[in-house]
């Protein structure tokens, strides 16, 4: 992402302008969660104007317009952000005057243009996304290929979403006679080298720090062979000089869910473990076994965080990024005010995103959970802490 600008405004100082420039999908991301409604953004469409007599054309032209965000739509694998709004009044003489206030318009974020944010309430949760979406070592660090017979799916993994850069589909033919074989050799070397030209255009091997390469069978140990074979005859050395970034391993599927059955294997957890990733999926296996023993050291729900908070007994906090979302202000501070509480408190607090599974599955449960330093009994019952 590139920030143009970010000041406060003058005329409410809990108010803040940030002119932007989003660059890929996790800026995207970034943009969802930081725009609200009733935030007031400033961006540029085409309107076509009247019909000129003179030149007799009718004139179309980026116009500036300053929109009120009511509702929005988003789709993070097909890089889709719309928001809709209504025409608003602008101090700032930076949009048109010619178009009409009240006029209900939409727009979509794209990777061209700039546009400004007027953001209410810009919490310490939203500076801390904006200055982890300038921070590279925040972005990917790992990629997967997952595959099986005549399919693959290159995905980089974030702390957003598994992104689906690419799927690779080959027709391969059965092994039945000598035909068919000439036939199969030719269809399975087009497959794997349609895999690594697509490994070579979708990852940037400078950020990057572990590429999964997981399969049934052994299709992820074919691909390695391949991978090194076709960067030798290219001469690809960025693939070459990388190649201990390279993890092969087992998964019962060649589909995007084997990506987190690999990642949840103690076997490759050593090799993983500095991975944003797998951080939180391990907090979550974490906090559903201690729930599963019954140990009381795992809670749920508005009202029993907040108690083993007040106890100073929250050893790791998990909330979603719906939660801090909260259109009531209130709330949305009261869980900021809950975050820096626990981390005074040295606890850990991992924010999921419901684009996530294991994101999904915490907002089943409340959208916010706890895991304990020790067990409390009972804490779902009503009691007073002083």
């Amino acid at each position: 992402m590139k920030i143009i600008t970010v000041a406060e405004d003058s005329a409410d100082n809990d108010n803040s302008i940030i002119t932007l420039i989003p660059q890929n999908k996790d800026d995207l991301f970034t943009i969802y969660q930081i725009i609200d409604k009733e935030d007031e953004v400033i961006f540029k469409k085409l309107f076509t104007t009247k019909r000129d007599e003179i030149i007799r054309k009718t004139i179309t032209d980026y116009v500036a317009v300053r929109l009120r965000i009511l509702s929005h739509e988003f789709d993070i694998k097909e890089e889709y952000l719309r928001y809709k709004g209504i025409t608003v009044t602008d101090g700032t003489n930076i949009s048109s005057a010619n178009v009409p206030l009240g006029k209900f318009l939409s727009f979509n974020i794209t990777y061209e243009h700039q546009f400004t944010i007027f953001k209410r309430h810009f919490n310490k949760y939203a500076r801390k996304l904006l200055k982890e979406a300038l921070d590279s070592e925040m972005k990917s660090d790992t990629a997967a290929v997952v595959l099986q017979e005549g399919i693959s799916h290159i995905c980089l993994l974030t702390t957003s979403s598994t992104i689906l850069k690419q799927k690779i589909e080959v027709s391969i033919p059965k092994k039945k006679d000598t035909v068919d074989i000439s036939k199969l050799d030719e269809k399975t070397e087009a497959f794997y080298r349609r895999t690594y030209d697509a490994v070579v255009k979708n990852f940037n091997f400078d950020e990057l720090r572990v590429i999964i390469l997981c399969s049934p069978g052994f299709y992820a140990k074919t691909l390695m062979e391949k991978i090194l074979k076709y960067a030798e005859k290219d001469q690809n050395n960025s693939v070459l000089q990388n190649q201990e970034m390279f993890v092969i391993a087992h998964c019962s599927t060649g589909y995007i869910q084997g990506i987190n059955e690999v990642l949840r294997d103690p076997e490759y957890s050593k090799i993983l473990q500095n991975t944003k990733y797998l951080k939180e999926i391990h907090i979550m296996d974490e906090f559903l076994e201690h729930l599963n023993k019954d140990d009381d050291r795992a809670w749920y729900g508005v009202e029993e965080t907040e108690r083993a908070a007040k106890l100073g007994a929250i050893e790791t906090l998990l909330i979603t990024d719906s939660v801090l979302k909260s259109d009531d202000v209130k709330k949305r501070e009261k869980y900021l005010d809950l975050i820096e509480n626990i981390e005074q408190n040295n606890g850990e607090v991992f924010v999921f995103s419901t684009l996530q599974s294991h994101g999904k599955e915490l907002e089943t449960l409340t959208g916010l959970a706890c895991i304990l330093k020790y067990p409390i009994h009972n804490l779902d019952e009503i009691f007073q802490v002083n």
